[in-house]
């Protein structure tokens, strides 16, 4: 062949055999993007509504809004009780969208801020886990499905919490530490991620395990060295500064403490102390540790995910054994998972929401254990095919046992509809101790000047000042589930008194899902609000004399007995069942009545009560007498009719009926064109023996409207005109007087014991009652305190005591004589107050007294009240 010659043509090279479609990046672009929108939608839809807004989203808001509106790092005193990172983070967010005007309010606008994190990390959660399994997308496929369908995930995720911006950065800089090859760059960004993932909220720390892991496995050589010290130094570093910023603040060690033993200052060593002993230990094995209390809640939310996560661990640790402990992956997940999970059972305190970070990582094993059997599948068309079946159960497993609450549940409009109640019906000016979740609105978007979050106002120095360091002076009690949770925990005294001192002012319970027993300290869930309003300084007093009169004068199931005492009489069951009634307290009020009726309602031709029971040294008693008292039974009959009014008890209005005709049979008589009050039912034997005192025209025009089957007008007009004459004939209104059958007014001698003829106690008990009626309008009153008042003066000068003191404050409250009465009341009532009880010692009789200026400060408008401190 001739060198010019042509030589053949070489064979052009084959073109490379094209990819099936779902190994294309355009198709991994599709199916991310469509993983996506899909969990996208479901931590989205109803996001606002579900689930209801809880303490710590509100912390964390108030407190972005405090750093970038004021520089501070919280509302109040920081207390190291986090890392500030976090809220640095959500407050940049509030900055950008202006508070809460782009989205309706400070809390929507974190929900919507946790919708892009949640997006950035689902994207995440799919690059880590697909990069964990070697590039199988069928890895990355399952874990998004698992982190995006997963209730108790969607539940936290939407909240606005730390844990899920802590969670975002250990994410990204898990990802970084997975770049091949590995480079210092991605080493220090990975270290500096994870640094700031710990400054959002410690807890990431206990994920540094798993970086140790991936770090020695994923650095080879002498590559290792200097990137296990690159990544902690930058690490390390980044955390280091929470530490710098306390030392400089001379914050950082425990401050010295005055001479009442509160420290001089905060301290980030003393949180950290308080943090790491919050509840009592447990080993996580036990049913009573917090742990396994935790673990029941979690799986009653959602048992699929757990279950799913706990099988992947133990399945990635067989696949780790199947290898002979060769795959770096299952190594740093089993790590990653296994560190965090220690955190959870070292046997402290464990609060629900501290699973939100383990869920992305269990979706991670759930994924990696896939991809881990699916590599047994031929890798054509049929791998694919086993991902697609593979994730089609996963989605099918979660519809058919999750209950998708979160799409349709509405847990915050009772919230909402509390916040509108308190800004239509509450001062701005008022003291509020509250959830956090109404700070944002109240205080930083309202003007409610003295709203407190409740914790702070237990223990931060700065607030408790404002409210004088006394639990009386707030105004208001905003309860929540998180309040009662933490009043039942005891962490919170003067909140559990401010809530046990307290009247429900509204309640939002709408379809509430909850079982709330304030009693017990119980509440299932948040989906409610109360708003409390505070006692008066009276009303508490009065709260506090009943309890210590129920728990030291109230024996057996309703008998009153002094100590050391033998006699119960009618009047002291009467003073027992005004002040249940009064207190709500229906139990009590039941009790007491049952046993005077069972021991004291034994008389032939009468309901009436006797008037006196004896108990012996054994407990023993015997009727003591079977005669009556005729106020005490008009008074059993008015407090039945109350009851009835109160709760509904028609048993206790038929008693009261019963009662009322046999007390005008027998208790009031007709002589000399006069209808008046007997001293007894069984009437004297000629002439009529009559205590004035049990003269009560306010109860009977009660009796006038609920029981018209007599004429208690008359009793009432006769009555004034009775005791007008005796103060006409007398020039007084002794404590008895005997009307006799010729209608003349004579002395009681030696009818009764004591000083009958003369004004005393028993004329003093009239004194509030008229006073009551003079306020009302009744012009018969007025004249008849014309007369008494200056004896009333005269006598607490002459014979200084409790009754006598009663009645001359009383007096002064009313009318103008020379005294003031909040003096009196200080002088001579508030010094019978035990500061440390808040009620008054004594014997009954004292007790009866004292009890009565009280109350009546409850029965006359507010304008005339006497303020006490």
């Amino acid at each position: 062949m001739s060198v010019l010659q042509a030589a053949p043509e070489a064979a052009a090279p084959a073109a490379p055999a094209r990819p099936p479609f779902w190994r294309t990046r355009g198709a991994e672009v599709l199916l991310v993007a469509t993983l996506l929108i899909v969990s996208g939608l479901l931590h989205a839809w109803n996001m606002l509504g579900y689930p209801y807004f809880e303490n710590d989203e509100a912390t964390y808001l108030s407190r972005g809004w405090a750093f970038i509106t004021e520089g501070q790092l919280d509302v109040a005193t920081y207390r190291y009780d986090h890392a500030p990172l976090g809220w640095m983070a959500i407050g940049s967010w509030l900055g950008l969208t202006g508070g809460g005007a782009m989205f309706g309010g400070m809390l929507e606008a974190g929900r919507v801020l946790m919708l892009l994190v949640h997006l950035v990390s689902t994207v995440l959660v799919y690059l880590v886990a697909k990069r964990l399994a070697g590039g199988r997308m069928t890895a990355g496929v399952l874990a998004v499905l698992v982190f995006a369908m997963s209730p108790v995930g969607i539940y936290f995720q939407r909240r606005v919490l730390l844990d899920n911006l802590m969670v975002l950065g250990v994410l990204l800089a898990l990802l970084l530490l997975l770049r091949r090859p590995l480079t210092l760059g991605a080493t220090v960004a990975s270290g500096l991620a994870f640094g700031v993932a710990v400054l959002v909220k410690l807890n990431a720390i206990f994920f540094g395990v798993g970086f140790a892991v991936l770090l020695w496995v994923g650095a080879v050589g002498a590559q290792r060295k200097h990137a296990v010290l690159q990544w902690f130094a930058s690490a390390g570093g980044t955390v280091l500064l929470f530490f710098v910023y306390a030392l400089l603040n001379e914050e950082l060690f425990p401050a010295p403490v005055d001479a009442d033993g509160e420290p001089a200052h905060v301290s980030l060593v003393d949180t950290f102390e308080l943090q790491l002993g919050r509840g009592d230990f447990a080993w996580p094995w036990q049913p009573e540790s917090s742990f396994m209390e935790a673990v029941g809640s979690w799986v009653g939310k959602d048992s699929l995910t757990l279950t799913l996560g706990a099988a992947a661990t133990v399945g990635l640790l067989l696949v780790l054994a199947a290898r002979r402990f060769r795959d770096p992956s299952a190594w740093a997940v089993l790590a990653l998972v296994g560190g965090y999970v220690a955190f959870l059972a070292r046997g402290g305190i464990v609060i629900d929401l501290y699973v939100a970070p383990l869920i992305p990582f269990l979706a991670i094993a759930v994924g990696l254990f896939a991809a881990r059997i699916t590599d047994r599948v031929p890798d054509d068309w049929r791998r694919p095919a086993v991902g697609t079946v593979l994730a089609a159960a996963l989605v099918a497993g979660y519809v058919l046992t999750s209950d998708r609450l979160y799409l349709t549940k509405d847990e915050t409009s009772n919230q909402d509809a509390a916040l509108a109640w308190i800004e239509q019906e509450v001062p701005t000016d008022a003291l509020i101790a509250a959830d956090n979740y109404v700070y944002p609105e109240l205080v930083q978007e309202e003007s409610y000047t003295g709203a407190m979050y409740f914790f702070h106002a237990e223990y931060d120095p700065e607030l408790r000042d404002t409210y004088a360091d006394d639990w009386r002076e707030i105004d208001y009690l905003v309860l929540t589930h998180e309040v009662v949770e933490q009043i039942s925990q005891g962490t919170v005294p003067r909140m559990a008194e401010l809530l046990e001192h307290s009247t429900l002012a509204a309640s939002f319970m709408d379809g509430s899902s909850a079982f709330v027993d304030l009693d017990a300290g119980i509440s299932t869930n948040g989906d409610w609000v109360q708003v409390w309003q505070t006692k008066s300084r009276n009303q508490i007093v009065l709260q506090d004399a009943w309890q210590r009169f129920r728990d030291d004068w109230i024996v057996s199931y309703g008998q009153v007995l002094e100590d050391d005492a033998v006699s119960t009489t009618s009047l002291d069951q009467v003073l027992a069942m005004e002040q249940a009634l009064a207190e709500g307290d229906e139990a009590a009020f039941r009790g007491v009545w049952q046993w005077t009726t069972d021991h004291m309602r034994h008389r032939e031709d009468d309901a009436l009560t006797s008037w006196q029971w004896l108990t012996d040294e054994d407990g023993e008693g015997e009727l003591g007498s079977s005669d009556t008292v005729c106020s005490a039974d008009q008074r059993f009959i008015g407090l039945l009719l109350e009851a009835d009014s109160t709760w509904g008890a028609p048993d206790l209005r038929s008693e009261a009926a019963r009662m009322a005709d046999d007390w005008w049979e027998r208790c009031t008589f007709t002589l000399d064109g006069l209808r008046l009050v007997d001293s007894s039912a069984d009437g004297s034997v000629d002439d009529q023996l009559i205590n004035p005192s049990y003269f009560d025209p306010t109860l009977y025009r009660t009796f006038a409207t609920q029981l018209p089957g007599h004429d208690w007008d008359r009793l009432i007009d006769d009555g004034y005109a009775f005791l007008a004459r005796v103060l006409d004939e007398r020039g007084t209104i002794p404590n008895w007087i005997v009307l006799t059958q010729e209608g003349d007014l004579a002395a009681v001698g030696d009818l009764v014991d004591g000083e009958g003829d003369v004004m005393g106690e028993d004329t003093l008990r009239l004194v509030p009652t008229l006073l009551r009626e003079e306020i009302a309008g009744e012009p018969r009153a007025r004249k008849l305190l014309d007369g008494l008042v200056p004896q009333v003066v005269g006598y607490a000068a002459d014979a200084p005591g409790l009754p006598s003191s009663v009645a001359l404050a009383l007096v002064a409250q009313v009318r103008d004589i020379g005294a003031d009465a909040h003096e009196i009341y200080l002088a001579r009532i508030a010094s019978q107050v035990d500061p440390e009880t808040g009620t008054w010692d004594g014997t009954l009789a004292d007790f009866a007294w004292t009890y009565s200026w009280h109350r009546f400060q409850e029965r006359v408008p507010p304008a005339l009240a006497v303020p006490i401190s």
